[in-house]
């Protein structure tokens, strides 16, 4: 985990080399002033022993010096801020980049709430981690050597104590902290929990409230915000330990450093004088200053790792696999299914030894029970997922040879849930023809029979729209619809894309499809007769088998599976 952050680090090497040289000179420049303020006084111990002459030097002197403390530290505070800044900018494009070429198997088995959460909640904490924790353990290990120096030049004797000591703070920080780490690691993973549920309340409040469940979304949000804060407080009451516990063993480094240096100036003043011995002690407070500092952002660094330990587990899924090397030409004519086996779980096979050959042009249906296998076919044709036995071939060519891209622009999907983001609706239909006209959206508005609805909307295609934007779902599914007809793909692929249109529109739009398929390949699920009764070949699947094949009528005649489907009125997706 801490290589993966320094690969992010090294991009940024010259800035970091230049602000270990800012904080270097900010760190001199600060350790430069007791020793002047100790020179001062020194000049006004005793009676009538004050030395205006060479106080006026000295006090310009410290003058100078906390300037250039002060300049260096600006500089070292803005540039570092630039650095975390910059990591965190790549981290996010990095992790949403891995988002979007991540197998689709791994968006489907975690929570979509978690995965967002991921990516704005502990980012969030990895910035605030990176920008408190780093720019203190920067300048303090800095501080902490510098201080030592000199420190060793004014009295190695009382160096020695300081040194000594210090690790037992360091060990109480050390011992603190470790205890702490596992509370963060639980609280950003409660936390991505709590993200996915509150998405999931969120996006079906529609559910929520016909099932009446507000009173048990409650009580499962409440034991899930419980948790969490139980966590939070062992993880925040750990941490803050951290801080008086080292406090009070750095104050007791204080007053041996006192104690002993008092005794030193009564034994020997000339050796070591009352200046020398408030320069020591401004010394000890500034050695033990970083510890306390590091210390009280403890918190921030371990909930900064904690996060990033889920962010580094994203980032190292393994992307989405593609060894086609190919490219098909368009359009394709045969689309065939060899002893194709396929399965979610290992101990469940779904599609088991499935045959099928699709020529050029043909309409086909794909109709079954509810978890038959019909939209994993659908699955298995743009290769979100592969089969674990048997191909699949476009044109006498294994789909596995083709690049995932070039199969899948051969395809046009309308899905039964339609996705709609913000912005015109334009820009909705042009999604897949970024550079489309005006004219061309129209066109494919009103073969999508979508035009109406749009013309009427107060700016028309300008009009800004969303996924809560108060469309109906067949109006949103319309615009899918136009979207498809813009692609003007070879091949069709409708998952009950009429589902939520009323009949009478649906009947425009097939025959629009009609007209926009004629030539091309179509696979259609759907369980309207409308839809299926115009098809070429209607494939009748049940526990991931093909039981039946045929057209409408010669279905009908046999008396078989799908003839008892469509007399019940069952025929569902």
């Amino acid at each position: 985990m801490i290589k993966q952050l320094f690969s992010y680090l090294k991009k940024y090497l010259f800035l970091i080399i230049f602000v270990l040289f800012l904080a270097i000179i900010n760190v001199v420049a600060t350790l430069l002033i007791p020793v002047l303020i100790g020179q001062a006084i020194d000049l006004i111990i005793g009676e009538s022993n004050v030395i205006f002459d060479k106080i006026y030097p000295l006090l310009g002197e410290i003058a100078l010096f906390i300037f250039i403390a002060n300049l260096f530290g600006y500089l070292y505070e803005y540039i570092m801020a630039f650095i975390c800044e910059k990591v965190v900018l790549n981290l996010r494009k990095d992790v949403f980049h891995k988002i979007l070429y991540l197998p689709l198997s791994y968006i489907d088995s975690n929570r979509h709430g978690d995965i967002v959460s991921i990516v704005i909640a502990d980012i969030e904490q990895v910035s605030n981690g990176l920008l408190q924790g780093f720019k203190q353990l920067y300048r303090g290990i800095i501080m902490i050597v510098a201080t030592l120096i000199f420190m060793f030049v004014i009295k190695w004797e009382m160096a020695l104590i300081v040194v000594v000591i210090t690790p037992l703070s360091l060990f109480v920080a050390w011992f603190i902290s470790k205890k702490s780490h596992d509370y963060f690691e639980k609280q950003a993973k409660i936390n991505g929990e709590l993200s996915g549920y509150i998405l999931e309340m969120v996006t079906n409040q529609t559910n929520v409230k016909s099932l009446t469940y507000e009173n048990q979304a409650v009580e499962t949000f409440t034991k899930i915000n419980n948790n969490l804060y139980d966590v939070g407080v062992n993880a925040q009451f750990i941490s803050s330990l951290t801080n008086p516990s080292t406090r009070f063993i750095n104050g007791l480094v204080y007053a041996l450093v006192g104690l002993f240096g008092a005794i030193f100036v009564v034994k020997s003043p000339s050796a070591f004088s009352v200046g020398k011995l408030s320069s020591f002690l401004t010394y000890a407070n500034q050695y033990t200053k970083p510890f306390n500092e590091i210390s009280g952002v403890i918190n921030e660094i371990q909930g900064a790792f904690a996060s990033f330990k889920r962010v580094v587990r994203i980032l190292n899924v393994s992307n989405e696999i593609d060894e086609g090397i190919k490219e098909i030409e368009l359009p394709v004519d045969t689309v065939e299914f060899k002893n194709v086996n396929f399965a979610y779980s290992l101990d469940k096979p779904l599609i088991t030894n499935f045959n099928l050959k699709i020529e050029k042009g043909e309409k086909v249906a794909i109709v079954g029970p509810t978890g038959c296998g019909k939209t994993t076919m659908i699955n298995l044709l743009l290769r979100y997922y592969d089969p674990i036995s048997g191909e699949i071939y476009i044109d006498n060519e294994n789909t596995k040879n083709i690049k995932k891209a070039n199969l899948r622009k051969a395809y046009g999907l309308v899905l039964q849930d339609t996705w709609i983001f913000k912005g015109t609706i334009k820009e909705n239909i042009a999604y897949a023809k970024q550079n489309a006209t005006l004219e061309e959206v129209e066109t494919a508005s009103k073969l999508a029979h979508a035009h109406s609805f749009i013309s009427r909307l107060p700016q028309g295609y300008d009009t800004l729209i969303s996924e809560n934007s108060g469309l109906s779902q067949g109006e949103k599914q319309l615009i899918a619809i136009a979207r498809l007809m813009m692609l003007e793909p070879d091949m069709v692929i409708l998952d009950e894309a009429t589902s939520s249109i009323d009949t009478r529109t649906e009947k425009k739009i097939v025959n629009a499809f009609n007209y926009m398929m004629k030539g091309r390949t179509s696979f259609i699920i759907a369980h309207r007769l409308s839809t299926i009764q115009e098809a070429d070949k209607i494939i009748v699947m049940n526990d991931g088998h093909i039981i039946e094949v045929g057209n409408h009528q010669e279905l009908l005649a046999k008396k078989g599976f799908y003839a008892k489907l469509y007399y019940q009125g069952i025929v569902d997706n």
